[in-house]
């Protein structure tokens, strides 16, 4: 990724409102959204640096309650750049669709 590729994406990460509340360890800001308004698959890396399993993927299940949820084995916070077949084959298992 370029370095201004970096700063475009940091600056848009930064400025989105909705992440502070879905992703928030405060039990005040989003209540579990159920039912769900159509099929949701979490896909979240095993080795997530930055919004680790243990406490981010439990607050996420919690949210999502009837979201189906996969961790992506030995990949960080991007697993499109560490593992991007991985990436490719898990949307594909969760969509049924074929390659």
């Amino acid at each position: 990724m370029s370095a201004d590729k970096l700063v475009e994406v940091t600056r848009t990460v930064v400025a989105c409102t909705v992440g502070r509340e879905v992703l928030s360890t405060a039990e005040e800001q989003v209540v579990p959204l159920a039912p769900l308004p159509c099929p949701i698959t979490l896909a979240w890396s095993e080795q997530d640096s930055l919004l680790p399993l243990a406490t981010y993927g439990k607050i996420a299940r919690e949210r999502l309650p009837s979201a189906g949820f996969e961790v992506l084995p030995d990949v960080d916070h991007v697993p499109m750049f560490d593992d991007p077949e991985l990436v490719a084959r898990t949307i594909l298992a969760v969509t049924g669709a074929r390659a």
